[in-house]
């Protein structure tokens, strides 16, 4: 399963692929997000070139992108209470239904793991939707650990 570094060329699928993430995002959380937001033209060229971030893709035995991710350098706010830190923080992670249960999720997440090692940060940070349970069942078997919850009333 071959995971590689995202080109320009890639911009069209990784538009349409987003364009599916925010669907499903808007079925698990309809108050929360839209149906149809997608970064644009030009956000996915500073994803893509900028040395302080990495979008990895997985391209399937037809060479076509069904998978991606994205990760971002950050770093906690200056505050007299924290500890400073600059971490990588997965800011998107996405596998078309029909590519899911190959492990392509794992990799991409293995890709991501070594990008934020290269980069001498602290640690990788992801955040997951609370009712996505099989991202969050992924997540833990990977050894990723909740480090807060937000809770909400209405």
């Amino acid at each position: 399963m071959p995971i590689i570094r995202a080109k320009l060329t890639d911009i069209a699928k990784l538009t349409t692929l987003y364009q599916q993430l925010t669907a499903e995002m808007h079925a698990l959380q309809p108050a929360n997000y839209q149906t149809d937001y997608t970064p644009d033209f030009f956000a996915w060229q500073q994803m893509i070139t900028d040395p302080l971030q990495a979008v990895f893709v997985h391209r399937n035995k037809d060479q076509q992108v069904d998978a991606f991710c994205h990760i971002t350098t950050a770093q906690t706010n200056p505050s007299p209470l924290f500890i400073a830190h600059r971490f990588a923080y997965l800011t998107t992670l996405y596998v078309a239904p029909a590519a899911r249960r190959h492990r392509i999720a794992t990799a991409l997440l293995t890709h991501a793991k070594q990008w934020q090692q290269t980069q001498t940060l602290d640690y990788l940070e992801l955040t997951v939707l609370g009712n996505n349970t099989a991202a969050l069942a992924l997540y833990h078997k990977l050894g990723y650990t909740p480090q807060n919850q937000t809770l909400r009333a209405n």
